[in-house]
C-alpha cells in the first residue's frame, strides 16, 4: 500500500473539522454537558443490556433445575403427570409443610415408615441426624442411644443414599449426609436429664458442645418435630411422639427466652 502523504492527512483532517462545525449540536450552549449525558447513557445502556443477559442466563438455569426436580419428584411419587393442583399426590402436599434443609428426606422417611414405633426421646434422636451438622470431625463413630434408634437410623441413612444417587442422577444438590454426632445428647435431654449430665456425656463421647451450641440444636429439632407433628397430627403414632418430644425438649435453658 502506497504511504499516505502529510497533504492527504491534512486535507482529510480539514474535511472532519468543516462537518464536525456544520453538525447541528456543534453550536449547542450546553454541548459538553449534552455529550457527557450521552456517555452516560451509553454506559448505562450497555450495562442494562449485560445485566438483561445474566438474568436470562439465569432464568433459563432455574427453569432447568425445577424441570430436574420436578422428574425427581415425579419419580418417587410426590407429583404426577399433569396441571393443576391435581398434580400433588398425598405425600407432595406433606412435603409441602415440611421446611427443612433436608425435608424431602424427611418426607421419605415418614412415607416408608422409618420412624415408626419410636418413642419421644428415640424419635428426637433420629430426627436430631437431619438437622445436626458438627462444626468438625469427632473421632470415632458418634454414640448411639439403645432401643430402636439403631435401626432406625440405619434406616435413614440407606434412604439418604437412595436418594443422593437419585439426586446425583438428575443433577440436582445433593441432600446433606444425616450426622448422628447430635443423637445421644439430645435424647439423654428429652429423657429428663440435667444440662450438666447431657453435655459431660457428650464430651466423654468426643462430642464437645457448649450450653449455647445445645440450645440452639435442640431449638432446630424441635422445630422439625413441629412440623412432623402437625403433617401426622396427633392421632398417628409418630405424631403423637413428635408432640410429645416437643414437650419433653421444651424445658429449662431450650425452653427460655423462646417465643
Amino acid at each position: 500500500q502506497r504511504r499516505r502523504t502529510a497533504a492527504a492527512d491534512d486535507a482529510e483532517l480539514a474535511s472532519l473539522r468543516r462537518a464536525l462545525r456544520a453538525h447541528p449540536c456543534h453550536g449547542l450552549a450546553e454541548r459538553e454537558a449534552n455529550l457527557r449525558w450521552v456517555e452516560r447513557y451509553q454506559r448505562l445502556s450497555a450495562e442494562t443490556e449485560q445485566l438483561e443477559r445474566k438474568v436470562a442466563a439465569t432464568t433459563h438455569s432455574l427453569a432447568r433445575a425445577f424441570d430436574r426436580i420436578l422428574r425427581l419428584l415425579g419419580e418417587r411419587g410426590y407429583v404426577r403427570p399433569g396441571d393443576g393442583e391435581d398434580r400433588v399426590t398425598e405425600h407432595g402436599r406433606r412435603l409441602t409443610r415440611l421446611y427443612s434443609e433436608s425435608d424431602l428426606l424427611a418426607a421419605e422417611c415418614i412415607r416408608h415408615g422409618v420412624w415408626n414405633g419410636l418413642g419421644p426421646a428415640e424419635l428426637a434422636a433420629v430426627v436430631s441426624t437431619l438437622v445436626f451438622e458438627a462444626r468438625r470431625d469427632t473421632a470415632g463413630e458418634p454414640r448411639l442411644p439403645g432401643g430402636a434408634v439403631p435401626g432406625a437410623w440405619q434406616e435413614t441413612s440407606r434412604l439418604w443414599v437412595e436418594l443422593t444417587e437419585d439426586e446425583r442422577r438428575h443433577r440436582l444438590d445433593r441432600t446433606r449426609e444425616p450426622d448422628a454426632g447430635f443423637a445421644w445428647p439430645v435424647y439423654r435431654w428429652a429423657r429428663g436429664e440435667s444440662l450438666e449430665k447431657v453435655l459431660t456425656a457428650a464430651e466423654t463421647n468426643g462430642q464437645e458442645l457448649s450450653a449455647g451450641d445445645f440450645v440452639r440444636w435442640c431449638r432446630q429439632v424441635i422445630d422439625l418435630l413441629d412440623q412432623v407433628r402437625d403433617v401426622l397430627g396427633k392421632q398417628d403414632p409418630v405424631g403423637s411422639a413428635a408432640a410429645q418430644a416437643v414437650r419433653a425438649l421444651r424445658r429449662g435453658v431450650v425452653a427460655a427466652g423462646a417465643a
